[in-house]
């Protein structure tokens, strides 16, 4: 078989897998290898690499899209000015999300427009990106306050 033939099947198996984003990078990635010469494995892995991240952006775009939040924020966004009776060293504790793995329960109490649905907002965020689905919310999520 020839080189064109071979690099056309294997586009086809790329297809059929569903590896997108690896039949993209294909061209390139043959590319380098003629260039660099790694080994088998090592030219293996780089090219499942760049499938492995386009998935897990996507995942991380679906998962996202399907908590609905109603903004995108993160603890760097938090406006801690507005809200000088926050401990600081909490938010950061809790930011660590290590209450879930210690099978904790937080309660966040306060008025409207304090800034505790913004804090859960970055909370659930987090656990989100972080790949795992265990995180409940209850009560009145996603409205103002």
């Amino acid at each position: 078989m020839n080189k064109h033939a071979t690099y056309q099947q294997l586009r086809g198996h790329l297809a059929y897998l569903k590896l997108a984003a690896a039949a993209e990078q294909l061209p390139a990635a043959l590319e380098q290898a003629e260039r660099d010469k790694p080994g088998y494995t090592q030219f293996l892995h780089d090219l499942l690499a760049v499938e492995v991240t386009a998935t897990e952006q996507r995942r991380l775009a679906s998962r996202t899209r399907l908590a609905g939040f109603p903004s995108t924020k993160t603890l760097e966004d938090f406006d801690f000015t507005a809200q000088p009776t926050l401990d600081r060293r909490l938010v950061d504790e809790l930011a660590t999300l290590r209450f879930i793995e210690e099978h904790a329960n937080v309660l966040a109490i306060g008025p409207p427009d304090r800034g505790s649905q913004c804090f859960l907002s970055i909370m659930v965020d987090q656990r989100v990106q972080g790949r795992r689905r265990e995180l409940r919310c209850e009560g009145r999520f996603g409205g103002p306050g």
